[in-house]
């Protein structure tokens, strides 16, 4: 009753042709009938098994199909489900247009109409005689031959109803249960490749018990037939996984496994997982038209984990902006703390003892503490405008992007006594979108810090160069810094608190579908590139620019 079972969950999510077109896959008779017991449906495996064909069969009585002493079983079954019933299982005698009389198991699954009343019945029934059997056998690759298309039909448009309606993981698990019903398998499971390519990273099954779910262990390395199956650019296919002398690697407990058939899952030229299905059902080994089926879920099963990846990228890209925003708030606090608080303290302080001294009369003190009050008053001042740049750059409101840029690399030049700096850009008077300033702006002044506190270096090079690609609806705004430093092993700095920086600026180029690389060695310099890419970048440029020149 098992895939039974399985094939009435797939049903909820298929239309009548793809239902017939998989029940002929899976070797079982499939019809639908009216309220009154009038057939409306009939599979091509039906007429193989009844011998009537669709015309004779459509609109005749359910009751033909089965000996005299069993016609009531109908009503039985209909009346089922006007108590309630979702699925109605039985074992029972059918007859064949020859007269022929041939054990069955049958399922029954209601169709209801909007005001929940039974609008039909579908039946699916597996003939169980030794005879019929060897007819199925000898008819069903024939069958299976003129249905492939709409095999693979099926395959595309239960993976599409899929992706439409699922993401992540579970995703992947109805991918997973879908290939295990429409190549009749008892087990499947769908596997996402390590970035190592060593094995899986994550592993979802279908077919299992609730304990043997609790007991198959971690994701299997890659060794054995999975691990094969990783390095394969072909599926696989074995009648006999015991006889194989790959057969090990799989998860421990794995249930006992004979009839095998697996998919490596590729994006590109890329393995991002695998999907595999063992023991065919009623036994025998799967087949051609399975492989195929299974293979085009494994297609969408590429989709599928792309889109899991990139989402768990994206939850890190923002994760490592949270850090790196707490570490800019802590990294303000202690500029507070460290910086303005204790000049306004100073400040204060002084202007207190002038206070005294000018009470007191005496002169030489009152000027002095004043003029000791003010200096660290117009310390505060400008420490309060270089805290306000660092929040947000203010020359980039009046300035714009270029114009910000420059002003920062003139002030970072005269702090740090750099005497070789150039800076080059084509942006003169061009205006973007504000994130995007204040991402490029970001990476650029974190860059330059890094330069003057660590690179001991007096020479420095900054470009920020716009390209349109006249193929392509985007445009790019590459920025480069290189320093002619000490440098260092980019490797030794990641994961490091204390430099978190590092990892803010590739999580800002990222969130703006961009790509970024730091090179570095000791005693060779770093080089720093950030590439942001945008379809709007253009559009955005011009709208700016237009609003800049309309009359006030």
């Amino acid at each position: 009753m098992d895939i039974l079972s399985t094939f009435a969950k797939a049903a909820k999510r298929l239309q009548s042709h793809e239902l017939m077109a998989m029940a002929d896959v899976l070797g079982f008779t499939l019809f639908g009938v009216y309220p009154d017991g009038s057939i409306n449906l009939w599979s091509c495996y039906a007429e193989q098994i009844y011998g009537y064909t669709s015309e004779e069969a459509i609109g005749s009585s359910i009751t033909r199909l089965s000996p005299q002493d069993r016609r009531m079983e109908f009503n039985l079954v209909f009346n089922s489900f006007q108590s309630g019933e979702s699925a109605f299982y039985y074992g029972t005698k059918k007859s064949r247009r020859n007269g022929e009389v041939f054990d069955a198991e049958c399922m029954a699954l209601p169709l209801w109409n909007a005001d929940l009343t039974l609008k039909g019945l579908i039946f699916l029934e597996r003939d169980r005689s030794d005879q019929t059997n060897a007819l199925r056998n000898l008819s069903s690759s024939q069958v299976i031959s003129d249905e492939r298309k709409v095999v693979l039909e099926t395959a595309n448009q239960v993976a599409i109803d899929i992706l439409t309606s699922r993401t992540g993981l579970e995703a992947l698990s109805h991918i997973a249960e879908a290939a295990g019903s429409l190549s009749g398998a008892q087990y499947a499971a769908l596997g996402v490749a390590r970035k190592d390519g060593k094995g899986l990273q994550s592993f979802i099954t279908h077919g299992l018990s609730p304990e043997e779910e609790k007991v198959i262990g971690q994701p299997p390395i890659g060794k054995g037939i999975l691990g094969l199956l990783l390095r394969s650019d072909s599926p696989l296919r074995i009648d006999c996984l015991s006889h194989h002398p790959d057969s090990a690697g799989f998860p421990p407990r794995h249930p006992p496994m004979e009839s095998f058939l697996g998919v490596p899952i590729k994006r590109g030229d890329s393995i991002v997982g695998s999907l595999y299905l063992t023991n065919k059902l009623g036994g025998g080994s799967f087949t051609d038209e399975d492989e195929k089926a299974v293979e085009a879920l494994g297609h969408y099963a590429a989709i599928a984990i792309h889109n899991l990846q990139q989402l768990e990228r994206q939850r890190a890209l923002v994760s490592g902006l949270i850090d790196a925003q707490e570490e800019e708030r802590q990294a303000v606090a202690y500029e507070l703390h460290d910086g303005l608080t204790q000049y306004i303290m100073a400040a204060h302080a002084h202007l207190q003892s002038y206070q005294r001294a000018l009470q007191s009369e005496n002169e030489e003190r009152t000027g002095k503490e004043l003029q000791l009050g003010l200096s660290y008053l117009k310390e505060a001042a400008l420490e309060s405008r270089r805290l306000i740049s660092g929040l947000r750059s203010l020359a980039l409101d009046d300035l714009g992007l270029a114009g910000a840029l420059e002003q920062m690399v003139n002030e970072e030049k005269s702090r740090a006594d750099w005497t070789n700096v150039d800076f080059l850009h084509n942006i003169a008077g061009q205006r973007f979108d504000k994130p995007l300033e204040t991402a490029v702006y970001r990476v650029a002044q974190e860059a330059l810090t890094n330069v003057r506190k660590h690179a001991g270096t007096d020479s420095v090079r900054i470009s920020l160069l716009y390209k349109e690609n006249q193929s392509k609806p985007e445009a790019e705004l590459a920025l480069e810094i290189i320093d002619k430093g000490i440098g260092f092993i980019p490797e030794e700095k990641e994961g490091d608190f204390a430099h978190v920086g590092l990892q803010s600026m590739m999580a800002r180029v990222r969130l703006f579908s961009g790509e970024y690389s730091l090179i570095s060695s000791p005693g060779k310099g770093t080089r720093i590139r950030a590439r942001f890419l945008t379809p709007i970048l253009q559009h955005l440029i011009h709208e700016v620019n237009s609003a800049d020149q309309e009359p006030a």
